[in-house]
């Protein structure tokens, strides 16, 4: 008889079955003890927007990656493994539940959130007794969008300067950052079995490393990235090897990236518009806890899925949970340890982004670890190991074999894809989502819906069109308006139909401030594509900074009728009416705070209704929360120390005044403040100093301070 058998044939208790089954599907030695073999750690790390090729593993000789390559010779290397979509939210929705992206509804940015009706792995793990956590680098990845759902502590809390100073799709942090929040929870959770997610965002574009990977790095800065990323991965691996926490062993680590990058090839430069190999070619790495049976260092050579991560993990914990019954294909156990009992099968992937953002036709491929197919107008086969760079499109000379791959394809969507499972979740895109993918390369909007029967055209024929919009945009972003505004009008006139340069006319008159050309623009959007919220939003903005509040309100009432969580259209709509109604701005931050509540810039503009009513006390409670989730900027410190000081509490307003003078040291009204409280503290040379600097920079105030300088 096993070690491992329950003597005398009793009924085995729970934890004995969960043993029972990790050691069928690995082999487990039982010298561990059952408890801790029963409830292995599991820890999931995808790093963003990595291509295969980059690792040391897949055959890369610039030692980028060493400390993934590390982890590679513990555990088992997928070198087929491909993503469902090359998009960051819908691609981690596709791992995180196990299904296709046409079956949960999550296909690109411009579709709903994840319906409830999908469970995630993070609530599958909670169920079963485990402390869930996660950490996500990017504002791509915000709760709003249903991810967070399992997880005991979801981190998605960003600088609130930063959605001051960029674009929302580029509010991020670097790795360094998340790794330590990542180790922070860890340390808060030893002892106890751990379901952990780490997402590193660092090799997105645009490509900045720090130094010294900058310099080393300054021809190839994506690489100097990737290998930044993977630098900061050796700190966490650290811990879970160093004593006290020695969990490295009892840890089943999966490695892997939510889609590559393209880099110039086919003509694309990032990621979303096409699905060749450069885009939806990941690494795949497994990491079992210990196992002798498993032999380290090993490579599997047939096309798997991202969504087998999900099987995969909760057959390795010995976890049963509702989910399995949502999974749309086989775990990867049997390629771990040997067995390979699982009929090889083909991997799908698709983009619809160039219908979704666009009206031109989808694209969607299989392949296996030898041919690829992709569906497409003028459909394309490529031979992957005599054309690993699928630059020879054989489908007419190989016809028969593309019709069988085109069959796989749509057997593929009708399996699982039936009437009553799709996604069936709030109704309406988050405009807020929608804009802060907007300068990823995505060009992040929702086309009107083609006419039926229409004909669309091959993405492949629309590349130029595609390049000259987001080049018009990289020319907004740098500021160079006039060269965006004549590449705009060039566009209109080859594209009058496409309702995106009538947008981003609309944008580029809003960054000049001529708002009734804004006006224009923006509602000829609307007229093109009437469903399309984010020229409703920047319609109603412009309408509001022309003084037609009315109107302005009017639009955006229609927009959160719609999408409730549209927090973006609740705080524009709050900053308008708080103009003439302070009471409904101020209902309308409530909202938007409930909705998103790292959301700074609401906490800001509270803080000044607070202060506008004399409301100190709540006045310093908001702005201080502004201070707290990032906004650092000299106005928000200048009133929190306003509040501070009609509180009394003169200490900390002299520390928030000189913090709203380190941020712009000309602020004329935070000398004056200043001074004011070291005269209330009795500091007279200091509130001397304070006000002839005041005084010096704005004339105005000499008259307020004359009788104080002496």
């Amino acid at each position: 008889m096993s070690s491992c058998a329950h003597p005398g044939g009793i009924r085995k208790p729970a934890a004995f079955a969960a043993l029972f089954i990790f050691c069928a599907a690995f082999g487990a030695g039982c010298r561990k003890s059952a408890e801790r073999a029963a409830k292995p750690n599991v820890l999931i790390i995808t790093v963003d927007t990595l291509r295969a090729d980059r690792l040391g593993v897949y055959g890369n000789k610039d030692g980028l990656t060493p400390n993934v390559d590390a982890l590679a010779k513990d555990g088992v290397v997928f070198e087929h493994a491909i993503a469902q979509v090359p998009l960051t939210w819908p691609s981690h929705a596709a791992i995180f539940t196990g299904t296709y992206p046409f079956h949960n509804g999550v296909e690109d940015f411009t579709g709903q959130p994840l319906s409830d009706k999908f469970r995630t792995l993070a609530e599958s793990f909670k169920g079963n007794g485990y402390a869930t956590g996660a950490v996500v680098s990017s504002f791509v990845l915000d709760r709003s969008w249903g991810l967070g759902r399992g997880f005991d502590y979801y981190d998605d809390a960003f600088s609130g300067q930063q959605f001051v100073q960029k674009d929302l799709g580029l509010v991020e942090r670097r790795a360094d950052e998340s790794v330590d929040h990542a180790i922070r929870w860890l340390d808060g959770n030893a002892g106890k079995p751990f379901f952990f997610w780490l997402h590193l965002y660092d090799p997105h574009s645009p490509y900045d490393p720090p130094e010294p990977f900058a310099s080393k790095f300054k021809k190839q800065p994506y690489d100097g990235e990737v290998a930044y990323a993977d630098s900061q991965l050796e700190r966490l691996f650290a811990w879970l090897k160093q004593p006290p926490h020695d969990v490295y062993d009892n840890t089943v680590i999966v490695f892997l990236s939510d889609h590559g990058e393209s880099l110039g090839e086919h003509g694309e430069k990032e990621h979303g518009f096409f699905i060749y190999n450069s885009t939806v070619h990941i690494p795949l790495i497994i990491k079992p806890a210990t196992d002798e049976k498993i032999a380290p260092g090993r490579t599997i050579a047939a096309a798997v899925e991202s969504i087998q991560v999900g099987p995969t993990v909760l057959q390795v914990a010995g976890a049963r949970d509702a989910i399995e019954t949502q999974f749309e294909a086989d775990s990867l156990v049997p390629f771990l340890n040997g067995q390979r009992s699982n009929a090889e099968r083909s991997a799908y992937s698709e983009t619809t982004y160039p219908l979704n953002s666009f009206g031109w036709s989808p694209l969607r491929s299989v392949q296996t670890d030898r041919l690829q197919y992709i569906e497409a107008p003028r459909q394309e086969l490529y031979d992957l190991q005599a054309d690993s760079p699928e630059g020879d499109n054989v489908a007419e000379q190989q016809a028969e074999t593309a019709a069988r791959m085109r069959n796989e394809v749509h057997n593929r969507q009708t399996r699982y894809n039936a009437p009553g499972h799709g996604n069936g979740g709030d109704s309406g895109a988050h405009s807020e989502v929608i804009d802060k993918l907007r300068s990823l390369g995505y060009v992040a909007y929702k086309a009107p819906p083609a006419a039926e029967g229409a004909k669309l055209a091959d993405p492949k024929d629309k590349l130029p069109v595609f390049h000259d919009i987001l080049r018009a945009t990289d020319l907004m972003t740098t500021g160079n308006f006039a060269a965006a505004g004549t590449l705009l009008n060039k566009l209109q006139s080859e594209e009058p139909k496409l309702y995106l340069i009538p947008f981003l006319q609309g944008e580029l008159a809003e960054r000049a401030q001529q708002w009734s050309a804004a006006e224009k623009h923006f509602g000829r959007a609307l007229q093109l594509n009437p469903g399309f919220d984010q020229a409703a939003l920047g319609l109603a903005r412009a309408l509001g900074y022309e003084g037609k509040a009315d109107k302005a309100v009017g639009l955006l009432e229609s927009l959160v009728t719609a999408n409730p969580r549209d927090f973006r259209a609740l705080f524009l709509m709050a900053q308008i009416e708080a103009r003439t109604n302070p009471q409904s701005g101020r209902e309308a931050l409530d909202k938007v705070l409930r909705i998103q509540p790292n959301f700074a810039p609401a906490y800001r503009e509270r803080g000044m209704l607070n202060v506008a009513a004399q409301d100190y006390q709540a006045g310093a409670e908001d702005l201080s929360r502004a201070v707290a989730t990032g906004l650092t900027d000299a106005a928000t410190y200048n009133f929190l120390g306003i509040c501070y000081s009609r509180l009394g509490r003169l200490n900390e307003a002299v520390d928030s005044y000189k913090k709203a003078l380190g941020a712009d040291p000309r602020l004329a009204q935070g000398h004056l403040n200043l001074g004011f409280a070291y005269e209330r503290l009795g500091d007279k040379a200091g509130a001397v100093s304070e006000y002839k600097e005041a005084c010096r920079l704005d004339r105005r105030i000499c008259g307020m301070v004359a009788g104080h300088e002496r």
